[in-house]
């Protein structure tokens, strides 16, 4: 099998320092709240907790902050979720999903606000994120999703359609201002592509290396916030015990709360001992996902672009992503590429290819697609896990069964900015449940 040359690391974890923030534990601790897990998810918790409260927070890391799932995704920072209106309806009121989506919507502002607040000023890249979409049947269910969002009031994307696909598509008359028609080539345009693609749509972006903002809001926090947040790196949680309080162990050492936030990104999970079965032992699909990034010498207007098509296993493949902003390092357009999934059951191994030739794959849908110029040579190739849910809708908020255990898990692979809106609601939540 042919191996591709390439620098085995995400680009991300390149742009961040790995100078040590916290210490590991070393003696028993007593604390308000503790969140296990040190990516976006677990440090936007913190971040809101502190803001609205005067409670005590202790967040607990296996490495180094912004190093696990928050350094090694796609750097997209999108308002989505995996499943349709449609699909979604089946098992919730209509507008419970339109409440859900104005949510996520909100988080721009959120990630914008929270950059702003720690004084982050040279990692946020707002843009839109194009969609394209390569067979009628893709562009029917699009139309329908439109008109399910605009019937519940949830965000809804105008939609180009080409001029030859419009005869065999039906627009209901309510999405009429909503799609224009257009050539082929304007699409192609649009969407940075060689390749065709018969309809497309914008939405905006929040690009970032989630990894390195963790790791600034876990500073800033630590800076604003002494003696009430505590932050221990290289401390891995192998239990979690839930009874009159919280006890979280860790290398020996315990660390006990009124309540534990579980900020993994769903795997791998503590062994979490309740009397009650807890949600997420049931709940998870662990996934990773592969990704190949060049850096070019072009310095192009940040973007992102999702790429649905016609090859390929649809659970495993259902479509490319890719991300254009400047390389933190030096300023010269980074290009990173991903999509490709696969299930995995043993421990994830960064090393590895899952499955081989992955990243030759998408390396040549970069190269065959991307209409620009970049230095073919430089090119780095990494994989980073994705826990998703039965129900393909993040975990947030209280588990139903054991006091003291709450979520804000399992990124569902559709990036950073619903780990902040998370953070946000969990915090809120918790902080009126003490104040009850």
């Amino acid at each position: 099998m042919y191996i591709m040359p390439c620098e085995i690391i995400s680009p991300w974890i390149k742009e961040m320092d790995d100078r040590p923030i916290g210490e590991p534990l070393a003696t028993e601790e007593r604390t308000d709240i503790i969140i296990v897990g040190g990516g976006i998810a677990g440090t936007s918790t913190a971040y809101y907790l502190l803001q609205e409260s005067d409670l005590h927070v202790t967040l607990m890391e296996r490495a180094k902050v912004g190093y696990g799932a928050s350094g090694r995704n796609g750097g997209q920072g999108i308002a989505s979720v995996e499943r349709s209106f449609r699909d979604l309806l089946l098992s919730r009121p209509g507008a419970d999903i339109a409440s859900m989506l104005n949510e996520i919507s909100s988080g721009h502002q959120m990630v914008e606000e929270i950059c702003t607040n720690i004084g982050y000023h040279d990692g946020l890249f707002k843009a839109a994120i194009w969609t394209g979409l390569s067979s009628v049947l893709e562009v029917q269910k699009q139309l329908e999703e439109m008109q399910l969002r605009l019937m519940y009031g949830a965000p809804v994307h105008p939609l180009m359609v080409d001029e030859d696909t419009v005869p065999k598509v039906d627009i209901d008359p309510v999405l009429a201002d909503m799609v224009s028609t257009t050539t082929s080539s304007r699409l192609q345009e649009a969407l940075c592509t060689r390749e065709r693609y018969i309809a497309a749509y914008s939405a905006p972006a929040s690009l970032a290396n989630s990894g390195r903002l963790s790791r600034a809001i876990a500073r800033h926090l630590l800076d604003r916030c002494p003696g009430r947040f505590v932050l221990h790196e290289e401390s891995p949680v192998s239990g979690i015990s839930f009874g009159d309080e919280v006890k979280v162990r860790s290398m020996g050492k315990e660390v006990s709360a009124d309540a534990a936030v579980l900020c993994t990104n769903g795997y791998p999970l503590p062994e979490l001992e309740s009397s009650s079965v807890p949600k997420i032992s049931n709940s998870l699909r662990r996934y990773v996902a592969s990704m190949v990034a060049h850096t070019s010498e072009e310095r192009t207007a940040p973007g992102a672009y999702t790429y649905f098509h016609e090859e390929g296993d649809p659970e495993e493949e259902p479509y490319f992503y890719l991300t254009r902003r400047p390389f933190l390092l030096n300023g010269d357009d980074l290009v990173t590429v991903g999509g490709p999934q696969q299930t995995i059951s043993k421990e994830l191994d960064h090393g590895a290819e899952y499955p081989p030739g992955i990243y030759a794959r998408i390396d040549g849908f970069l190269a065959r697609s991307y209409t620009r110029a970049f230095r073919e040579e430089d090119r780095m190739c990494w994989n980073g896990p994705m826990g998703y849910t039965q129900d393909g809708i993040r975990l947030v908020g209280r588990d139903p069964q054991v006091p003291g255990l709450w979520y804000n898990t399992a990124c569902n692979g559709i990036g950073f900015l619903p780990s902040i809106v998370g953070g946000w609601k969990v915090a809120a939540e918790l902080v009126g449940a003490r104040s009850r």
